[in-house]
């Protein structure tokens, strides 16, 4: 998909996996594992899908990296929240 239609869906993909992802895991706060990191996994793929579009990469290896990427970043924010939560049960 060339142009500008391409273009326009591409961003449709990209917001929809990203609101989709942060209020799936907004609900699934205080629950990590790899089960909700799983669960993010279909919204990483719409964003690397959304990416591809527009930018004209390839479509297959952009999701897959879509999809690891959004799982990558919210284990990163669940380590860096439970670390945050430790430390002020510490200092209280």
């Amino acid at each position: 998909m060339d142009g500008p239609v391409g273009i326009v869906v591409g961003g449709a993909l990209l917001l929809l996996g990203a609101w989709g992802a942060s209020g799936l895991h907004r609900r699934q706060h205080g629950r990590p594992g790899p089960v909700s990191l799983l669960a993010l996994a279909p919204f990483g793929v719409l964003i690397g899908a959304g990416a591809a579009l527009v930018r004209g990469w390839d479509l297959g290896l952009a999701a897959v990296t879509g999809a690891g990427a959004v799982m990558l970043v919210a284990l990163v924010g669940d380590v860096r929240s439970a670390r945050r939560r430790a430390r002020g049960r510490r200092s209280a």
